[in-house]
């Protein structure tokens, strides 16, 4: 007897019993295995509706913005903008609040973006903001500012 001979036969007694006890317990629930419903069945199913994918109501550069957001700028000041991001905590001077609105409304978008590319001191505040300018194209800090400018609006 070869070894695959010697698993089936010890198999067989194994799925035989499964096979007796999955139809016991479908029997026993009242459950069917139906293989078409009648036309009258059909009618009473629940309509089966694609799920829709959530549409963003950010623009093309505000969801670029969010991402880079998300890469460069969460660790500190938070997913949210809420200035509570991993690394604040270990911060000498918190993060800006973005979601503030009243805090950013006295930042123009020209102010964010020269935070952005030259860091806290090119506004006066914390050297604890870093320079992202070596570091972020021209588009992708007109597309942070265009992002944290809805973070204040939410």
């Amino acid at each position: 007897m070869t070894k695959e001979t010697s698993m089936l036969l010890r198999l067989g007694p194994t799925l035989t019993l499964f096979a007796a006890l999955s139809l016991f317990f479908l029997t026993a629930t009242g459950s069917s295995i139906a293989v078409a419903a009648s036309s009258e069945e059909r009618a009473q199913l629940p309509l089966f509706e694609v799920p829709h994918k959530p549409e963003s109501t950010l623009t093309a550069s505000e969801q670029r913005g969010a991402n880079l957001y998300a890469y460069y700028c969460a660790v500190c000041h938070g997913k949210n903008g809420e200035g509570d991001g991993f690394n604040s905590s270990q911060l000498s001077t918190p993060p800006a609040k973005h979601d503030d609105a009243t805090f950013m409304s006295t930042f123009s978008d020209v102010d964010v973006a020269k935070a952005i590319k030259g860091g806290g001191p090119a506004l006066g505040r914390s050297t604890d903001m870093p320079p992202w300018g070596r570091v972020l194209t021209d588009r992708e800090v007109s597309d942070l500012v265009a992002f944290v400018r809805t973070l204040s609006k939410q």
